[in-house]
């Protein structure tokens, strides 16, 4: 588990990271103005996700909804955002949660915590 990192350089509107995160590399489809994209995760915090997407990528500031499964989980997360930042020259994105299941997020923290296997 790797605790939170501060930002690389070059990154538009890049957000300062808070609280624990941890490695997590999984698929994550990603839904915005009606388009499914598929993305590939970097890290977890019980706030967001980074995520690794070729250009183009929605706007700073536009709602996606992210699709994601757990480690050991067989059945995906749907968890509303917003784009947080974007390095289209890194494909990288920063999405930060909203509106989170109380639930969602007792899982989302146990999982940056280490609770569960693989991630």
């Amino acid at each position: 588990m790797r605790i939170g990192q501060s930002p690389g350089e070059g990154a538009v509107e890049r957000e300062e990271r808070r609280g624990q995160r941890t490695i997590f590399e999984e698929w994550v489809e990603l839904l915005s103005d009606g388009e499914h994209r598929l993305a590939r995760s970097r890290d977890l915090s019980a706030d967001g996700l980074g995520l690794v997407l070729p250009p183009p990528h929605p706007p700073v500031g536009a709602r996606v909804e992210s699709e994601f499964a757990l480690p050991g989980f067989a059945v995906a997360l749907s968890v509303s955002a917003r784009v947080a930042w974007s390095d289209p020259a890194e494909s990288r994105v920063g999405l930060r949660f909203e509106d989170v299941d109380v639930a969602v997020m007792e899982l989302l923290q146990s999982a940056v915590a280490g609770r569960f296997g693989g991630g």
